[in-house]
C-alpha cells in the first residue's frame, strides 16, 4: 500500500512539476509530456481494441504479429484500390506516454504517429496518417528535427547491401528451406492479405530453450526492394526488433534466438542485419 501511494504522489507531482521528475521505471530522464493538441479520449483496453476500432471505421487492419507484453501490435491497414499500409498500435500509460512518443518523434527515428487517449499508432506511409486520425478522432503527431527528402527514406545508408541472390519464387519456398536449417513448424499465416505487398508467415524454429516463444521464427516475402527495406526498418526501429534479422534479395527471417542467425545465412542465404 505504501508503495502505491510513493507510485500515485509521484505521478501527482510529475503533473506539477514535470521538469524535475525522474522515471520511476527506468531511473531514467524526465517524463516528456504528452503534447497539448492530442485529445483525452478514447482509451482503448488493449491493441486489438484499437484495431477493432480501425475496422468499424471502414479501415480494415489484420493483425501482422504482436509485442510479447502485447502492448504493440502491427497490422495492415487496407485504404482500398489494393493499397495497404502497415501500422504499429501501442499502448501506454499516461505517465509515460508523452515520453515514448516524444522518443519515437525525435531523431533517430522521426515516425509520423496519430495519437489519442491511452494510446499512439506509427504509420509507416505518412500520407495516410490524415485518414488514420479522421477515421479514430485522433491527431497526426509530425516527426521533429531535420528529416530526410521524400526521395531519401530515412533507412537510406542505414541498412546494409542486401545480396540479389538467392531469391525465392514464393513464401514456401522460403518456408521449405528455413524449416530445412532450423525447423519451421506450428505455421501460422492466416492474416495474409492479398492486398499487402508482402506474405508472412511465423513459426516456432526447433531452438530457443527457456527463451522460446510460440513464435520464434517471423518470415516474410517481398514484392519489391523497397518493400523489403521498409519491413526490415519497421522490425528495426519499431520497439519489437527481434534477436537475429537475417535479410536477402526479396525475403526476411526475423529470429527469436540469436543463436541461430549464423545457420540461417549459410542455408538458407542473405546477410544478417543489425
Amino acid at each position: 500500500m505504501k508503495r502505491r501511494m510513493r507510485a500515485v504522489a509521484l505521478a501527482c507531482l510529475c503533473a506539477v512539476v514535470l521538469a524535475g521528475c525522474t522515471d520511476e521505471r527506468t531511473g531514467g530522464a524526465p517524463y516528456k509530456p504528452i503534447p497539448g493538441n492530442v485529445p483525452k479520449g478514447p482509451d482503448f483496453k488493449t491493441t486489438d481494441d484499437l484495431a477493432s476500432a480501425l475496422d468499424r471505421a471502414k479501415i480494415p487492419c489484420p493483425v501482422l504479429g504482436r509485442s510479447p507484453s502485447g502492448d504493440a501490435t502491427r497490422c495492415g491497414a487496407q485504404f482500398g484500390a489494393g493499397k495497404s499500409v502497415e501500422l504499429e498500435l501501442h499502448l501506454d500509460t499516461p505517465s509515460h506516454l508523452g515520453t515514448a512518443m516524444s522518443s519515437r518523434r525525435n531523431p533517430p527515428y522521426q515516425h509520423t504517429l496519430v495519437a489519442a487517449g491511452n494510446w499512439y499508432i506509427r504509420v509507416m506511409d505518412p500520407d495516410f496518417a490524415p485518414r488514420v486520425a479522421e477515421a479514430l478522432h485522433a491527431v497526426v503527431l509530425k516527426p521533429l528535427g531535420e528529416t530526410s527528402s521524400p526521395n531519401e527514406p530515412p533507412y537510406k545508408d542505414r541498412l546494409p547491401e542486401i545480396p540479389d541472390k538467392p531469391a525465392y519464387k514464393n513464401l514456401d519456398a522460403l518456408v521449405d528451406k528455413v524449416d530445412a536449417a532450423v525447423g519451421c513448424t506450428d505455421r501460422d499465416d492466416d492474416d495474409n492479405h492479398p492486398a499487402l505487398s508482402w506474405q508472412f508467415l511465423n513459426c516456432a524454429t526447433g531452438r530457443g530453450g527457456q527463451q522460446r516463444q510460440d513464435h520464434c521464427a517471423d518470415l516474410a516475402i517481398y514484392d519489391d526492394a523497397r518493400s523489403r527495406d521498409e519491413g526490415l526498418w519497421s522490425k528495426i526501429t519499431g520497439g519489437q526488433t527481434p534477436k537475429g534479422l537475417v535479410a536477402g534479395s526479396n525475403w526476411s527471417v526475423a529470429l527469436c534466438d540469436e543463436a541461430l542467425v549464423d545457420d540461417v545465412v549459410k542455408r538458407v542465404g542473405g546477410i544478417e542485419v543489425r
